[in-house]
């Protein structure tokens, strides 16, 4: 029995050594939580880039517990605690919180990432031995990614019974327990990810053949075990895009619509095929009513005795800010009330955005004194509840603007969208007068330093956040603005918000790619090239302010994600030696504005290249591998010769070695009214390896190696026949 800062050890039922543990990582994330506080764990899994510490460190693992409504004072029992990574969500308001776990230098790890908080005891042992001396008055208990070793801890013919009665004998009448498990059916699995405790693709969905002591479960499977435990009062949820960090909780109540799952290849763990378009195939389930049979994992509330009355207060939906600051990182979340009515609330996350959700009162009163001038949109009042930082909106029923507008993209209605868009340009530029913009303090430090012309109409309190999926069209036909987080008491231009109304409905969904390319909405409402700098720059700068040097797990996935290879890779052998061509109008480069050629087996490129006329630059990627380019020539359609610069290591003259798996030819200047060039080049795919290998032996100081090196370049074909 020892004393962590506030946190009691007891290690009364520890074997003496950790049964259970994942190795060295422990031990250094055991050296990382006593040398950094929790602040700093942010920037530190970024500096780390490994899947462990992102795991057990990330604030985002607590999103599983956080939105649930824990009484304050209650008794919470966390069995299979872990590191910690929900000990914190538990905690907090005078709640005691009793953890079990296996491993002594895990609980240690968790006693001193909670050591400031009170009322925390970790228990170390085996859980069969601990609870035999627990109380049986526990208000809540948590079975976060535990349940499924059930086989591991009880053994026995039904070993996921047993437990689950076990733990269930804790918790008092009315209790609750709150389990997180994946779903064997995950639609992760279909598309290709490997099962996430073993490691191999389909093992679950085969039914574990290979697999002892750990097994998840289906949703039928599940109810099952359940009910067959006498468990009858239960309630699902669906974590997004997993429990493990979730960043939406939908319920059977509150399902996800279509178009709004696409978070779908965040892959930190292992590498993973990609077999299909998840997105587009949870559209089809979503619209078949089959979205709780697929989801990726599941939350489970569990009470004890009777069934709660019908109507009872609950939660419905929750959806936290992705990658902000603690000063704005907040969460949205859906109440359903006694008597059936909804009401959404907005709460911060961590005590420093109490300031943030309560401004959005102040804001809201504003921004409707200003409105009433033009009486074009209406909003959604807010009002400040009893609980700390917390506001409270009305419900409202209806269709955004993004799904009406979605909805007439699907059914090829492409002049009524335009015509739906124009109007709603014009609304937000006629919602408030207007008036001339000067540069304040305020936005400098919001939206950095931007050259705004004086003269350029501007909202004095402006809402940057009228984008289309937060406008709701009433019954009565009006726009309503679902909220006014994102106002600000400063001049704005307005058409930076006419900017980012366009750029997120455009940017969100490839269907509405027939949009930009049927009216070119930019361009229709005035956009220079010199204004999507501008406004392009402010919304990076905007970003970055909200972001305040947090490290989303966007960006995270970015720097540490594992591989995700498509399907055609595999199944064309020569998918590697794809080419794809991008260009950039002066908005910078982007997928939609590209296209593929596919070289199949062919070591030689001989083809004339389209791209748009006006194109400020143009990249072609030769290959998605470490390659060696020969003999590269490119000529314009008059036969001048093209210069053009690379992202690799030149060996000679028309001839580069590209030691990583992304290597470019980038062309900069393009002579007026050209939008064809002419491409030639030999290719070697190279393992990434092999050409790292090649490059460090090149840029050795011996000229005898870097001759033979050449030589054994020259040997596999690659001497020099042409120059440009």
């Amino acid at each position: 029995m020892e004393k962590i800062g506030k946190v009691l050890l007891d290690d009364t039922y520890y074997p003496g050594e950790d049964l259970y543990s994942d190795g060295a990582i422990e031990d250094h994330l055991l050296e990382l939580v006593k040398k950094y506080p929790k602040e700093d764990y942010n920037r530190i899994i970024a500096r780390e880039r490994d899947w462990a510490v992102l795991y057990h460190l990330a604030h985002e693992r607590e999103h599983i517990l956080s939105w649930y409504p824990l009484c304050p004072q209650a008794k919470v029992l966390e069995i299979g605690s872990g590191c910690g990574a929900v000990t914190g969500a538990a905690s907090g308001e005078g709640r005691s919180v009793t953890c079990i776990d296996l491993s002594k230098r895990r609980s240690a790890i968790n006693a001193i990432r909670n050591q400031d908080t009170e009322g925390i005891q970790i228990c170390v042992g085996n859980f069969q031995d601990i609870e035999k001396g627990l109380a049986c008055d526990f208000d809540y208990a948590t079975l976060i990614g535990v349940f499924e070793y059930g086989r591991g801890y009880i053994g026995g013919k039904q070993p996921y019974h047993v437990f689950l009665k076990t733990v269930m004998s804790h918790i008092k009448p009315g209790g609750k327990l709150l389990m997180a498990i994946e779903n064997k059916f995950g639609m992760k699995y279909w598309a290709g990810c490997t099962e996430d405790h073993v490691g191999r693709y389909f093992e679950g969905l085969e039914g574990y053949p290979g697999t002892e002591g750990v097994r998840t479960f289906s949703r039928p499977e599940l109810i099952r075990i359940l009910e067959e435990c006498g468990c009858s009062n239960y309630r699902f949820y669906y974590p997004y895009p997993d429990y493990k960090l979730p960043m939406v909780i939908y319920s059977d109540e509150y399902l996800p619509k279509k178009g709004q799952l696409t978070g779908n290849i965040c892959n930190f763990d292992r590498d993973r095929l990609v077999l299909m378009d998840e997105g587009k195939v949870f559209d089809q389930i979503i619209e078949d009513g089959l979205f709780p049979l697929y989801s990726n994992s599941f939350f489970v509330e569990i009470t004890k005795g009777e069934a709660a009355k019908e109507g009872e207060k609950h939660i419905v939906y929750t959806k936290f800010s992705s990658g902000r600051s603690p000063s704005f990182a907040i969460r949205t979340k859906i109440c359903c009330g006694e008597d059936g009515e909804r009401t959404v609330y907005k709460e911060p996350e961590f005590d420093q955005g109490n300031g943030h959700t309560l401004g959005i009162v102040q804001k809201s009163a504003q921004l409707e004194q200003e409105w009433s001038k033009k009486n074009v949109f209406q909003i959604n009042r807010c009002s400040q509840t009893s609980r700390q930082g917390q506001v409270a909106f009305e419900y409202l029923e209806g269709t955004t603007l993004e799904e009406a507008l979605d909805r007439l993209v699907l059914e090829d209605r492409i002049e009524e969208a335009a015509a739906q868009i124009q109007e709603a340009v014009r609304k937000i530029k006629q919602s408030a007068v207007p008036c001339g913009f000067y540069m304040t303090p305020q936005f400098l430090e919001v939206f950095g330093e931007v050259e705004i012309p004086a003269d350029t109409p501007s909202f004095s309190v402006a809402d940057i956040d009228l984008i289309f999926s937060n406008l709701i069209v009433s019954k009565e036909g009006r726009l309503v603005a679902l909220d006014c987080e994102w106002t600000f008491c400063f001049p704005v231009p307005v058409a930076f918000l006419v900017y980012r109304a366009l750029h997120y409905y455009l940017e969100g969904a490839s269907i509405r790619k027939v949009l930009a390319d049927e009216m070119d909405p930019f361009q229709l409402f005035g956009f220079t090239g010199e204004d999507m700098q501008r406004y392009g720059m402010m919304e990076r700068n905007f970003q970055n302010y909200i972001h305040g040097g947090y490290v989303s797990l966007g960006e995270m996935y970015r720097s540490m994600g594992k591989l995700a290879v498509p399907l055609w890779k595999l199944t064309e052998g020569a998918a590697p030696r794809r080419m794809q061509v991008y260009w950039d109008m002066g908005d910078g480069f982007s997928e939609k504005d590209s296209y593929f050629v596919v070289q199949g087996f062919r070591e030689e490129m001989a083809r004339i290249l389209e791209f748009p006329e006006g194109a400020k630059s143009v990249w072609i990627d030769p290959v998605l591998s470490a390659c060696i380019l020969k003999d590269v020539r490119l000529q314009w359609m008059d036969g001048t010769v093209a210069e053009y610069l690379v992202n690799g290591y030149q060996l000679e003259e028309g001839c580069f070695l590209f030691d990583h798996t992304d290597p470019k030819i980038i062309l900069t200047d393009i002579p007026k009214g050209e939008h064809k060039i002419s491409v030639y080049y030999r290719l070697s795919v190279l393992e990434e390896e092999t050409a790292a290998l090649l490059k460090h032996m090149l840029n050795t100081k011996e000229r005898r190696v870097k001759k033979k090196i050449q030589g054994l370049i020259k040997g596999q074909g690659y001497e020099k026949e042409r120059t440009i």
